[in-house]
């Protein structure tokens, strides 16, 4: 499992593209060079480890039987037990943090078993919870609560028509169109103020390069698309030649949307002059599609301020026309079968998917059975109850803010760490310490709790012996989210401050922890704090705690000093009143830092995890291997006033949270594509440059772990 973060400063696992990230206060007062020789990499003279480290990620290399010395592979040998006890199929990869998901998740059905909570949203959710495990009902129903939804958009008679409909909530609760609301953020220039995100409809390729790059991929992708199709079609009664149609219609429509789609070709002042802009200029760019028309009757009308790709949405009314009815029609059919079906009876989803394996070159096996916990847990937050569920979960395992303010604190304590290592460094200059600090302070820190409750109290969800079915109660579900989006939207004021609990990206629930540049704010989210509970339980210890959950919020602060973070001031603006960069951190200073970040890159580039196959390549590696050592460096200054502090407990958390186990071909793909290092060399290759963890262990010449102290990587 990879963890999917949702803003430019994830730790872990799934990653985000981010340009130079980099470390403001690094200093590395020397160059890295040799470290003896290397046992896996036959060749290579200077490997790190010695010879004597193996890629304990990949299953199968580290055995029971193996004798494992902390001195000398300390990821393999804190983790050699957790490894050897796993049962992992061939296939299947595997990860610390995934008991964090499994607990989250057991953690959710629990507080609906709870009785002592009451109210709206725990109603509402007991009630969908039944209608999504009751598999009996959902087997009995079949295909039948799709037809209502694609009949009425088969109906559809004229094109004025199909804008009613793309206008009502109540008959197009899903908010399918060619362009429609997505987020609300700040804008570009004026961080206190709001504007809507209107977003391009979902391609049911996936991604708009499979229009316009026709590769084997696409091929499969299209194939997978046409059988589903076709099976949900037909049981729904059309006949081979009207699938046909629709879907040459739906590929008509997706492959003009693909073609003129210009989001990310706009320069900087496209996008602060034209793709950002207001009511009179969206009504010029649309010519005659009635966008505004759809988006008054969806809520917007008291909306002023947009974001849009603006030159997309002046063609469409190229194809907006009564001739291409049918074809838009298809479109939303499209959309609204792939949408509906995983509500649908165990059978037609058993069927898509064995579609899905047909069609790939890869064989996932049989279809497996998901846990309930699983499954409801990913039914609520595909079908809007996430919310709602948040809200019960912090209700159940945080009725008062004890827990958040010990974590509040531990954040304080690492931010006067960064002070003092800022300050220390001697290489910045006055002005960017100046800068930075002031960044610094200004940060925002969100831990569990968003600043708003969800209230479900106006969704209407029946149970099957009421008529309800899972689709009709997303269906108001998802009136609730978007009549909550039209209200934040048509406030021009955006309150950084404000952490929204409906606002998908930034769910609370979610085993996750990041950095937004654009807000200067990071988030810890109660999925994240599971982390530690789930590899220690209540027993957890402050140093425990700081190696698994605390190192990611040290690591996340580093973000906002970094190569992509100094670009972004103390509101998060990326851009002044005038439209210059707000770039704090001077060229002097950006160059050396550039410098001692390469050496830290050079370093990762002299390992070859796997034998026989290739080197790291360091240079994507670098950024986040630098911010690895800035949040540990952060916390043992923290250490240092710590009474007493358990340095094992620590090193041993961090070893512990950084487990995973993983197939070759994934390892493999990792060190070819992933900006971020191996999590065996984020825990070897960083501890072994901190004089506190030689100490520790009494770490000699001639360990896998020693590195001379005149090579090691001074950060900060």
């Amino acid at each position: 499992m990879r963890i999917i973060p949702r803003s430019t400063g994830d730790f872990l696992f799934k990653k985000t593209g981010k340009t130079m990230a980099v470390m403001l206060a690094i200093a590395m007062a020397c160059q890295v060079s040799a470290c003896g020789g290397a046992k896996i990499s036959e060749g290579l003279a200077d490997e790190p480890g010695h010879g004597k480290w193996v890629d304990s990620d990949v299953k199968g290399t580290v055995k029971a039987e193996d004798e494992i010395r902390l001195q000398d592979d300390f990821a393999a040998a804190v983790n050699q037990k957790t490894i050897v006890s796993l049962e992992l199929k061939d296939d299947e990869d595997w990860s610390a943090t995934e008991g964090a998901s499994d607990l989250m998740q057991s953690r959710f059905r629990e507080a609906l078993k709870d009785e002592s909570l009451t109210g709206a949203n725990a109603k509402v959710l007991r009630t969908f919870e039944n209608l999504v495990l009751n598999w009996d009902e959902r087997n009995k129903l079949g295909i039948e609560p799709m037809r209502k939804y694609i009949d009425d958009i088969q109906s559809i008679s004229s094109i004025d028509e199909l804008t009613e409909y793309q206008a009502s909530l109540e008959r197009n609760p899903f908010n399918f169109g060619l362009i429609m609301p997505g987020n609300v953020q700040a804008q570009d220039i004026h961080s206190d103020k709001s504007t809507l995100v209107l977003k391009v409809a979902r391609y049911s390729l996936g991604e708009r390069d499979n229009y316009l790059d026709y590769t084997d991929k696409t091929l499969e992708l299209k194939e997978s698309n046409d059988g589903t199709v076709a099976y949900l079609l037909e049981s729904l009664g059309y006949d081979e030649k009207s699938i046909k149609e629709t879907l040459k219609g739906c590929y008509a429509i997706e492959k003009f949307l693909a073609t003129n789609e210009c989001m990310s070709l706009y320069n900087r002042s496209e996008v602060l002059d034209q793709v950002q802009t207001d009511r009179v200029g969206l009504e010029g760019y649309a010519g005659g599609y009635p966008l505004l028309e759809i988006l008054d009757g969806r809520g917007f009308s008291k909306v002023d301020s947009f974001n849009v790709d603006y030159k997309l949405l002046g063609k469409l009314s190229s194809i907006y026309d009564q001739n291409h009815l049918q074809d838009l029609k298809s479109f939303f059919t499209v959309q609204m079968l792939q949408l509906g079906y995983p509500t649908l009876d165990k059978g037609t989803i058993e069927k898509v998917l064995e579609i899905g394996r047909a069609k790939s070159e890869k064989d996932d096996g049989e279809y497996e059975e998901k846990s309930d916990d699983l499954v409801f847990y990913t039914m609520a937050k595909d079908y809007g109850f996430l919310p709602a569920l948040a809200d019960l979960y912090l209700e159940k395992y945080y009725p008062d803010d004890t827990k958040i303010n010990e974590i509040r604190d531990f954040i304080d304590g690492l931010k006067d760490s960064y002070r003092t290592m800022i300050y220390e460094e001697e290489w910045l200059s006055d002005e960017t310490k100046a800068s930075a600090v002031e960044k610094l302070n200004n940060m925002l820190v969100n831990v569990v709790r968003p600043s708003n409750n969800a209230d479900y109290s106006s969704v209407t969800v029946k149970s099957y012996a009421e008529g309800g079915t899972i689709l009709d109660a997303a269906a108001d579900a998802a009136r609730l989210l978007c009549a909550h989006k039209a209200e934040r939207a048509s406030d021009p004021a955006m309150d950084r401050n404000f952490w929204d609990i409906f606002d998908g990206n930034f769910a609370t629930t979610e085993v996750n922890c990041f950095y937004s540049p654009q807000l200067n704010s990071f988030y810890i989210m109660a999925g994240w704090v599971a982390v530690g509970d789930a590899i220690y339980g209540d027993s957890i210890t402050k140093e425990e705690f700081m190696g698994c959950v605390g190192i990611v919020a040290s690591h996340e602060i580093s973000h906002g000093f970094d190569g992509n973070g100094s670009h972004y001031d103390l509101y998060g603006r990326r851009y002044d009143d005038d439209g210059n960069e707000t770039d704090w951190m001077s060229n002097e200073d950006r160059s050396r830092l550039d410098e001692k970040v390469d050496q830290l890159g050079n370093y990762f580039s002299l390992a070859r995890p796997i034998p026989g196959q290739r080197q790291v390549e360091g240079g994507r590696v670098q950024n986040e291997a630098t911010a690895d050592m800035a949040g540990i460096k952060a916390i043992l200054y923290m250490a240092r006033d710590i009474d007493g502090f358990d340095y094992d407990g620590f090193f041993r958390g961090f070893a512990a949270f950084m487990c995973e186990q993983r197939q070759e071909k994934t390892e493999l793909g990792d060190i070819e594509n992933d900006n971020h290092p191996l999590a065996f060399h984020r825990v070897n290759i960083s501890l072994q440059q901190f004089d506190e963890f030689v100490n520790t262990y009494d770490i000699k010449p001639g360990d896998g772990m020693y590195l001379e102290p005149d090579k090691r990587i001074n950060v900060w």
